[in-house]
């Protein structure tokens, strides 16, 4: 039975009952309907809200469908007189003794007209879930026709448990509503999207999996795994070329003063003891020693050691549990990551150098990729390090969708030879590079380790004035910024700019990428750092 009939037999009831003829009882189906809706009101309870399509007034009572077969029978305070047909949001008054009474939510209003024609024109239920489509799509300045809707409700069904509102940010963006897309879009959101971090993970995922692979695969497996991880981060380059004496044990018994500071700590350093029960040859440690513990040239002595073991059959287990324990150890983290550090991370000066971040973007994506092949392997793939190569191509896929529409991309940087690293974020709309004035405005949102959040707004107008504003969390903070704002003013008066600053107290801590799609319609350049370093 269709909700014109329903209609039509509540009115005759109605019209009945008042004639005084009760013998005209609702209908099953109609009864059904009623208490359905009844349920799904009780269920809320009071002060929540409730969204329907208005069938019928009478004075002050309504008839609201609020979806399939559920109808409500209400009683409508605040004086308010909708329009049958009118889709409608209502605050639940009372629930009390069955007696429902509603307040119209009046900001809706023409909202949720709207809603309601586009919905019945594509043929689609006036449900919760489809109201709330329409909703976050119009937020977002998308088209409601009827083949954008069926998109959007077809992108909801393959995406479950998506909120809908990151569907239609990232349709508006013009980024690919697929999975992998919309994870790397939920981090972003999240702060769970720094490439320094997942850099930083390389390290620790790299132990873990040699030392599952080789729980599980064998020893060979194992070995094999680290030869070809290491072999992609081992090159001549930066290793350089040593005199010391061929004897390392000499060097390091040498009276004190007499051998390089620098050779007479590495010989003294764990990994150097470490390598030596590896089963380092004196020529191994010798070269060490001449390199001063370079990097590069351990990594390079360690795949010596692993492939000697991989090509004799004596001893591979012993110096797999040797070798476990290596990599597991702090020493050889740390050295890790500085490797990775030194090739896939920019000293904050190389930034200005042109042509230097696309060239560390093409060294990164080489990188990555040739990892993601030698962890094709179905053993290989299950592994921690799989996941975090993974996560590290993904987020760059992301970045190249993003550039469809606006210049983005994240500097991984290191600062002052600190583990802990920084990161910028750049974004500028293509299609408006300035507004119709002629200004440019920016964004730059800092996460500092002692000044907290900090977001710093820019906006240069005719060229040559800079109008600032800063953003703190705090008193001390802002203080700390306006003791020193005239080292910036110097310095923007030498390359022509003059500069106006004020400063704020903020409390709360800004989500720099809801803050940029918010302002995106608005904001033609935005920028954005996060440095983990002492003010």
């Amino acid at each position: 039975m269709n909700i014109s009939s329903f209609v039509n037999q509540i009115t005759q009831t109605i019209t009945d009952a008042a004639n005084g003829n009760t013998g005209n009882l609702f209908p099953p189906a109609l009864e059904e309907s009623i208490r359905n809706g009844l349920e799904a009101i009780l269920s809320k309870g009071s002060g929540q809200s409730v969204t329907g399509e208005v069938l019928q007034m009478n004075g002050n009572e309504i008839l609201l469908s609020l979806g399939e077969n559920q109808l409500l029978q209400a009683r409508l305070e605040g004086g308010a007189m909708p329009k049958t047909g009118q889709l409608m949001t209502f605050q639940i008054q009372n629930t009390a003794g069955n007696k429902i009474s509603l307040t119209p939510l009046f900001e809706n209003l023409n909202q949720n007209s709207n809603i309601s024609t586009a919905l019945k024109e594509a043929g689609l239920p006036l449900t919760d879930q489809m109201i709330q489509m329409v909703k976050d799509m119009m937020q977002e300045g998308l088209p409601i026709d009827r083949q954008s809707l069926y998109q959007m409700n077809r992108a909801m069904n393959l995406n479950q448990g998506v909120p809908t509102a990151t569907l239609a940010q990232m349709q508006r963006l013009g980024i690919p509503l697929e999975a992998d897309m919309i994870q790397q879009f939920q981090n972003y959101q999240n702060y769970e999207h720094q490439i320094t971090g997942s850099l930083s993970e390389l390290a620790d995922a790299f132990t873990e999996s040699f030392l599952q692979l080789a729980g599980e695969q064998g020893a060979q497996e194992g070995l094999s795994f680290v030869q070809d991880v290491l072999g992609q981060f081992v090159s001549e380059e930066g290793i350089p070329e040593g005199n010391a004496a061929q004897n390392p044990e000499a060097v390091q018994n040498q009276p004190d003063g007499q051998a390089d500071g620098l050779q007479k700590d590495f010989t003294e350093s764990a990994l150097y003891k470490e390598l030596k029960e590896l089963g380092a040859s004196p020529e191994q440690l010798s070269n060490l020693v001449s390199n001063k513990g370079n990097g590069q040239q351990i990594l390079k002595e360690l795949l010596q050691l692993i492939d000697q073991n991989l090509k004799g059959e004596a001893g591979t287990s012993d110096f797999s549990e040797k070798l476990g324990r290596f990599l597991d150890g702090k020493e050889f983290k740390q050295l890790f990551k500085e490797t990775l550090n030194k090739q896939l991370l920019l000293e904050p000066a190389e930034v200005a150098q042109e042509g230097r971040v696309d060239q560390l973007y093409e060294k990164l994506n080489q990188q990555m990729k040739s990892l993601n092949a030698l962890l094709s392997d179905p053993a290989r793939g299950d592994t921690a390090l799989a996941k975090t190569v993974m996560n590290l191509n993904q987020n760059i896929d992301f970045m190249n969708a993003m550039n469809q529409n606006f210049s983005y991309i994240q500097i991984p940087l290191k600062m002052y030879n600190k583990e802990t690293s920084g990161e910028l974020f750049v974004y500028t709309n293509k299609k408006s590079l300035a507004k119709k004035d002629g200004n440019v405005s920016a964004l730059l949102h800092l996460d500092m380790e002692y000044l907290g959040s900090v977001d710093v707004h820019v906006t240069l107008s005719r060229g040559q004035r800079v109008e600032t504003k800063f953003y703190l969390q705090d008193e001390a903070s802002l203080d700390l910024i306006a003791e020193h704002i005239g080292l910036l003013n110097d310095r923007l008066n030498k390359r022509g700019y003059s500069m106006n600053a004020e400063f704020i107290n903020r409390d709360t801590q800004t989500n720099v990428l809801g803050e940029i799609l918010d302002q995106s319609k608005n904001i033609s350049v935005l920028s954005g750092t996060s440095f983990d370093v002492k003010a």
